[in-house]
């Protein structure tokens, strides 16, 4: 399957953990977040993996992060979308994620969910591993960080729509949201059981990150706005990505064209635009009339040599 001999397999195997290049990934909060690119060949074996394994899976609705899935769309938008009407909503935020996804874990996910024999499910953790560690940023590590609860996940989820709560998770992010109201000792109840989840795993909540809001309160869910139908960009990112038109409009005035800076402007662009369409069309077309200027021919100055006035061409 991974298309190779068993001798490349095994020499890609024993030194699959220095066949990787850090990478520094900005956060929208400006923090940098250290990921891990890997390397050839474990790059293309890691490929493989993902398409002839990882995608074959069908995975359950409430997982909404980094999961390429053609018939269910899912991404951070329709993780908001899922809380949409809520009257009290939790957010959870779990507390170094892939570096305490251990290689143990990642092993058990190949050899009791999928079921291959032990030996195949070693070969499979180490490369989809670094250093004992699930590798943020590698193309396997998403699909994996989706299936690390696979034994407790979909009971907790049962019971929490049981007891009238929504959950989901994005990789690391977890949200909980209920359309009506909940008593403390019911909120607290469906808190400790997702709680109880993470520390079966070694795992718990980021302190910092945990978040209770009420109806009538600002509701935030992957960095969107919820509301009663639906979702939107908060009013300090749609104001950041208005700037960011700005400052090309303003580079462009000093003949400056930075390709960077205005990619990054229509990808945020296209942000704002598919959920704020109207808007989102204003930017673009502000930006649309950057590329036509850079690409009109510049305007010299023409002098007459008997000292009139200069005109243009």
């Amino acid at each position: 399957m991974l298309r190779c001999s068993l001798e490349e397999l095994t020499h890609v195997e024993n030194a699959a953990d220095s066949l990787y290049r850090p990478v520094m990934v900005k956060k929208k909060d400006g923090t940098r977040r250290e990921c891990f690119d890997a390397k050839p060949p474990l790059k293309a074996m890691q490929a493989r993996i993902q398409n002839m394994i990882m995608k074959k899976v069908i995975y359950p609705g409430y997982l909404t992060g980094g999961l390429a899935d053609p018939k269910t769309p899912r991404d951070y938008v329709r993780n908001a979308e899922a809380h949409t009407g809520a009257r009290l909503m939790v957010n959870e935020d779990v507390a170094k994620f892939f570096p305490s996804t251990t290689h143990e874990v990642v092993y058990d996910i190949w050899r009791f969910v999928f079921r291959f024999p032990k030996e195949v499910a070693r070969t499979l953790t180490r490369l989809t591993t670094r250093c004992g560690e699930l590798p943020q940023g590698a193309k396997t590590s998403s699909y994996l960080a989706n299936l690390v609860f696979w034994a407790h996940e979909p009971r907790l989820v049962q019971w929490l729509h049981n007891a009238g709560f929504r959950y989901t998770r994005y990789i690391d992010d977890i949200t909980l949201s209920s359309t009506a109201d909940k008593t403390r000792e019911e909120l607290g109840q469906a808190i400790g059981r997702v709680a109880s989840m993470l520390r079966r795993h070694g795992l718990r909540f980021k302190r910092s990150k945990h978040h209770i809001a009420y109806a009538g309160e600002r509701m935030e869910v992957t960095g969107l706005t919820v509301g009663e139908r639906s979702v939107g960009l908060s009013r300090k990112r749609k104001s950041m990505i208005r700037a960011s038109v700005r400052q090309c409009e303003w580079a462009a005035k000093k003949g400056i064209f930075d390709d960077a800076m205005q990619k990054s402007a229509a990808s945020l662009v296209g942000q704002y635009t598919r959920l704020h369409r109207n808007k989102g069309k204003a930017l673009k077309r502000r930006l649309a009339a950057l590329e036509v200027s850079r690409k009109l021919p510049a305007i010299e100055p023409v002098v007459s040599a008997v000292g009139i006035e200069p005109t243009t061409r």
